[in-house]
């Protein structure tokens, strides 16, 4: 058991005695990142979008500048993540003698960014935009490929975040101070990472209906759009907690 005189503990408590941070600072924090100011586009766009799929029929007027604003965001958002495949790059090097899964999520979530970048500039008017078409079923199937091994290596660590916490339950009666704070932070770090799963099958479930043409039922817009704004109110949950 950690005595009160242990550094860690000492800490632990100075932590918890901490007073909030300014919002204003966090907030400035978090718009200060390019994750952040992407999410909050992202959440945005999927907004209006659920709103024209599932709200009220609008005026017509009212209609069609919900849609061309959804499409400006959705623009926008391609031009802000100019250059992003490059963290992928630099994981896929870091990575390089790591399991193929590990291979597949960065390489294609880093292929997926790559080809949004000439999706974006085709959009905007300065490529054919015969290729379109055929850029953005590329970018689909690398971004489906890169959520296909994300997910499935999440999934390989939830469970053994899992075995873990199990195994620290069972010690509760030899457990001390120090490892209770080590149970609360596993299992907080299990729902961030349960939070992760989800915010990437959401993410899946859009990149499969590209792919797909939107055949089914995923081509409902209802669906798509729910599924683009959970994903998008996680991810800005996740980064503006890491700020």
């Amino acid at each position: 058991m950690a005595s009160v005189s242990d550094p860690r503990t000492r800490k632990a408590a100075a932590a918890a005695r901490a007073p909030p941070r300014d919002f204003l600072a966090h907030l400035e924090a978090y718009l200060a990142r390019r994750d952040g100011v992407d999410k909050l586009l992202k959440i945005s766009r999927y907004a209006a979008r659920l709103a024209l799929a599932a709200g009220p029929p609008l005026p017509p007027a009212a209609s069609a500048r919900l849609k061309s604003f959804e499409s400006s965001v959705g623009l926008s958002r391609k031009a802000f993540r100019l250059g992003k495949f490059v963290q992928d790059v630099n994981a896929f090097r870091a990575a390089a003698a790591a399991p193929p899964l590990v291979l597949l999520a960065y390489g294609g979530e880093g292929v997926y960014y790559f080809l949004e970048q000439f999706v974006w500039l085709a959009k905007a008017g300065l490529l054919p935009a015969h290729l379109l078409p055929r850029l953005q079923r590329l970018s689909a199937w690398a971004e489906l490929l890169g959520y296909v091994g994300s997910i499935t290596i999440k999934l390989k660590e939830m469970a053994k975040m899992e075995s873990s916490i199990k195994t620290l339950r069972l010690n509760k009666e030899v457990r001390g101070e120090e490892e209770d704070e080590a149970l609360r932070t596993l299992q907080g770090k299990l729902l961030l990472k349960r939070l992760s799963v989800v915010q990437d099958v959401a993410d899946a479930f859009m990149a499969l209906g590209d792919v797909t043409d939107g055949k089914g039922l995923l081509g409902s817009s209802t669906l798509t759009a729910s599924a683009g704004l959970l994903s998008a109110l996680i991810s800005t949950h996740k980064n503006w907690n890491s700020c």
